[in-house]
């Protein structure tokens, strides 16, 4: 019994971490790219969080591999993503004050 027990446990935690990721398909990616563009171009209140965010970026990459004949959408949805992130992050500098610091050390050559 405790021998099937192991073999379960080891068979479970080798599937959990031996997860493939798969390649969206064309359609997938055509989908997601007008549906998060039109998102980013909108109301930047109803956009997800920043982990969210970069899982698009992600996916955006994978498409540009996937859909090459139309790589550039892809490109620039996830410029749009990168920019949206780059926002937020100047927001949380500015919001703890961290910015003007940021500016100083960074003229200082701290980088």
């Amino acid at each position: 019994m405790r021998l099937i027990l192991a073999f379960a446990v080891v068979l479970l935690a080798a599937s959990l971490t031996g997860q493939v990721e798969h390649a969206p398909t064309v359609a997938e990616c055509q989908a997601d790219q007008r549906l998060w563009l039109a998102d980013l171009e909108g109301q930047r209140e109803h956009l997800p969080g920043f982990a969210v965010l970069g899982e698009w970026n992600h996916e955006m990459d994978n498409c540009q591999k996937v859909d090459t004949d139309n790589r550039w959408k892809y490109y620039n949805t996830s410029g749009e993503v990168d920019a949206e992130k780059l926002v937020r992050l100047i927001n949380f500098l500015n919001r703890h004050d961290l910015y003007q610091k940021f500016k100083e050390e960074d003229a200082a050559g701290k980088r």
